[in-house]
């Protein structure tokens, strides 16, 4: 259940945060940052807001269908304020290593091949972190100024403010939201039960 406010980002792909926004996907897949604490990534909310950024390469990293939704930030500018819109619970954290675990995962979301594999080739002793998300969309979007605290390769960052979530909508509906589950813990061989 969501709170009544939030002052923790997560920093994603704008095109991902998109993806979650409108269901196209449940999950994410993070490895670490070069300014993180032995540049792995660590868990350290449950609760935040997707805190939306750009890739370089975007086009590429992206499946030809899901390659129009660059649009949408194609001309998009984070470095003054971040436009906060998607809330999200953490489900679940599953560990994943091996290239058939990426393959296994390719039809439930948007990125083409080569954006998993670069993240799992990035120090690849350590696996990637697959976060299952329950996203819900903000009723407004909140236009927060960037400051210097927020910028850099890190992964969380802590607001100068609260921000309200009280007023929220679930991106995926509940029973579809355990079905996408199911069919990804199918996918991975891992056995789940909704309780």
């Amino acid at each position: 259940m969501p709170l009544n406010s939030i002052k923790t980002g997560l920093k994603e792909w704008a095109v991902t945060s998109d993806a979650l926004a409108n269901g196209e996907q449940i999950f994410l897949l993070r490895k670490g940052g070069i300014r993180e604490d032995g540049r792995h990534f660590k868990i350290e909310r449950e609760k935040f807001l997707l805190y939306p950024g750009l890739f370089h390469e975007g086009d590429i990293l992206l499946k030809n269908e899901y390659r129009h939704m660059l649009n949408s930030t194609s001309g998009a500018d984070f470095t003054k304020e971040i436009p906060l819109s998607v809330y999200c619970e953490l489900f679940e954290t599953i560990d994943i290593s091996g290239e058939e675990n990426i393959n296994a995962l390719y039809e439930y979301h948007i990125w083409s091949k080569k954006f998993p594999i670069n993240r799992l080739s990035w120090k690849p002793s350590h696996p990637l972190k697959l976060m299952i998300i329950r996203a819900y969309r903000m009723q407004s979007t909140v236009l927060m100024p960037v400051e210097d605290s927020y910028k850099g390769c890190k992964s969380w960052v802590d607001f100068s403010r609260e921000i309200d979530v009280s007023d929220v909508t679930p991106a995926v509906a509940d029973a579809e939201f355990h079905n996408r589950i199911n069919t990804i813990y199918d996918a991975l061989n891992i056995n789940y039960m909704n309780g």
